[in-house]
């Protein structure tokens, strides 16, 4: 009886946690206003990268700013390091989606929170193509 009430109590348990290490779901852009709140991955193609005059990044998606349906902010105080060229490029972003002027965001904290998926077709390959056989 005592083995089963422990079980009773620790099958619970373990779900919860097993639904906090879960993979965060993958959206689209345009997808991602749907997930206000909650933790997800944006893949999409980044389609205009800015950097302002306060050193802040944006990485615009669905469109180029202001027509963008999605954007990440990357804050100059959390970043030392040079932040990469992503426009052009699919990525995935991992974060928490908020909402800035009624259109969805995700802040980063760090690059790891980015993965390229697809390079630009320029950086692909970095190899000189083959010249024909003579």
């Amino acid at each position: 009886m005592i083995r089963f009430l422990c079980f009773s109590l620790f099958l619970p348990l373990a779900t919860l946690v097993a639904e906090e290490v879960a993979a965060p779901v993958v959206v689209s852009p345009s997808e991602a206003a749907a997930q206000v709140g909650k933790m997800v991955t944006v893949k999409g193609k980044v389609e205009g990268q800015k950097t302002s005059k306060t050193g802040n990044t944006y990485l615009n998606f669905g469109g180029r700013f202001p027509n963008h349906t999605f954007s990440c902010l990357l804050r100059s105080k959390n970043f030392t390091e040079a932040i990469p060229l992503y426009e052009g490029q699919e990525v995935e972003v991992t974060g928490t989606v908020t909402l800035y002027e009624e259109k969805p965001q995700i802040e980063l904290t760090a690059l790891s929170q980015i993965r390229v998926v697809e390079q630009a077709a320029t950086e692909v390959s970095g190899d000189k193509p083959s010249e024909p056989a003579p």
